[in-house]
């Protein structure tokens, strides 16, 4: 038996499985992550350690109410926790834990439409670049 055993968990975001506007930098840095904890998965799994990776979708929260701002003295305070569809954070946790428990190598945790997009970015990206570029592309 290994001399360590336990989970890693990580959160990337399903944004990491396709391309938007205005985040090239974001999604490079997310696609890293997600390079570095899949190659971690494979050197870890001989000592008994899972690696878990999390995509989460929008999630309702307050993390904009103590955003900084060009002003280093003043926060962004607005409150964006019922903007748009986000899901709810509680039920975010508790679909990590199951993913976790399960000792999934990567779990998308999100609400419809965005869960549908992610699995079309995977399975279907020649689609899915066809549908950016005809719905919001340049033009």
């Amino acid at each position: 038996t290994p001399e360590y055993a336990g989970r890693r968990r990580r959160e990337a975001c399903i944004d990491r499985k396709m391309g938007a506007p205005v985040s090239s930098a974001y999604a490079a840095s997310k696609h890293a992550l997600m390079g570095f904890y899949n190659s971690l998965r494979i050197e870890l799994f001989s000592y008994g350690i899972d690696v878990c990776t999390v995509c989460p979708g929008p999630v309702k929260s307050n993390i904009s109410l103590h955003s900084f701002t060009e002003d280093v003295n003043r926060s962004y305070n607005q409150d964006m926790k019922n903007e748009g569809k986000k899901q709810d954070a509680g039920r975010f946790a508790w679909l990590m834990s199951v993913a976790m428990a399960a000792r999934l190598p990567e779990s998308w945790i999100s609400i419809q439409p965005y869960l549908i997009y992610t699995y079309i970015a995977q399975y279907l990206p020649t689609v899915s670049q066809s549908a950016i570029f005809s719905f919001g592309g340049p033009g």
